[in-house]
Formats: structure tokens, sequence, C-alpha cells
């Protein structure tokens, strides 16, 4: 990896692992796209009433298998039993363009819903550039409570490519403890932008 590459993931983490502005079912978070790199402030602990990012040490250069291990640990234990799985969406929304410090920013909304009545923790995120070939991977902690949705604002993805092919996945494990991802493509030409699930 060469050193712009890594200052690029670097970048990438601290633009996707910012706050949340609104959560229906109560949550909040810090919208400071640094943050991510420092201890949340003001978050609670186990409880899941306030949305938390955790420390990201490294951001490059770490085994997927290892990080996906490492972010589902910090979880607490599964604290429902139930034959259903939750179900999470994931909408990308409210798009705007720029162009700052050679890259073309795509500022929007994420709003995560979860539909059948399981609530679940986020606990990874991923968001790819350059042909989805530079990544930013680190452990997140956001809550989505039984039936409820979480709204991040003013999250970003920057690229210095156009066209461009990005990818933004999540991992997450509901209260029974039932794990699964969540992805989206997102491929940009110009001021253009298209979102699809693949």
């Amino acid at each position: 990896m060469t050193r712009w590459q890594g200052i690029a993931a670097i970048m990438l983490a601290a633009a996707f692992m910012s706050g949340c502005d609104d959560q229906d079912s109560a949550n909040s978070g810090n919208t400071d796209a640094l943050s991510a790199l420092a201890p949340a402030a003001g978050t609670s602990g186990d409880d899941g009433a306030r949305t938390e990012a955790q420390t990201v040490d490294k951001v490059v250069d770490i085994v997927t298998a290892e990080v996906s291990t490492a972010c589902l640990r910090e979880l607490p234990e599964p604290s429902v039993a139930s034959a259903t799985p939750a179900r999470l969406t994931l909408t990308l929304e409210n798009f705007t363009y720029s162009f700052e410090e050679g890259r073309h920013r795509f500022t929007h909304d994420r709003r995560f819903k979860e539909t059948t009545g399981i609530g679940l923790y986020i606990y990874r995120g991923k968001v790819c550039v350059e042909d989805a070939q530079v990544c930013a991977d680190a452990c997140v902690r956001y809550r989505v409570e039984p039936g409820g949705s979480l709204t991040q604002r003013g999250h970003h993805i920057a690229t210095p490519v156009d066209p461009d092919r990005m990818t933004l996945q999540y991992w997450a494990r509901d209260d029974a403890g039932n794990a699964f991802t969540i992805f989206r493509e997102i491929r940009t030409d110009g001021e253009t932008i298209k979102v699809s699930e693949n």
C-alpha cells in the first residue's frame, strides 16, 4: 500500500465513522467526521441507549475475518429467543455533490430500519472507493431498536476517481444472535450517483 492509499484509507475511515444525528428510537451521536479516530464523547455503555463509535487503532492491513471477530466480541450477549431474525434495510438519500481537495465528495443520509420487531447492533462497517479497491474497514456500534430506525445525517464518501464504483457494507447481529450483512454499490459519473443493493 502506498503512502497516499494509506492516507486515503484513513480519510475514508474518518468519513465513514462519523456519528448519527437522529434516531427514531432515541439514539444520538457525534457528527464530527474526525471523531471516529478518538473515543466518542457522551456515549453510553452496553445498554444500547446511545450510538457509540469505537476507537479505531488500525484502518488498513487487517485480515477481514479478524476485524469481524474483534468487532463482534464487543457486543452484549443475545438477549431474546426468536425463530424470526431481524430484517434490516438501508436507504441512502439526500445526496449532494461537491469537489473538495481533489476529491468528488457525495454527502448523504443513511437510514437503517428494522422491520420484524427484533433489535440489533450494527458492529462493523466497510467503505471502498476507486472501483472498490481502496477500503476503510472498522468496528462501529450502532443500535437499532425493535421496529425502529436510525438515521445518520451528513455522511460522505469521497473519491479522486471519476467515474467510480464504490461499495458500502455493514455487519449486524440481532438480539437473538443472528448475524448478517447489508451491502450497497454506488456508481458515480460526475455529479450523478446511482445506488444499487447487489
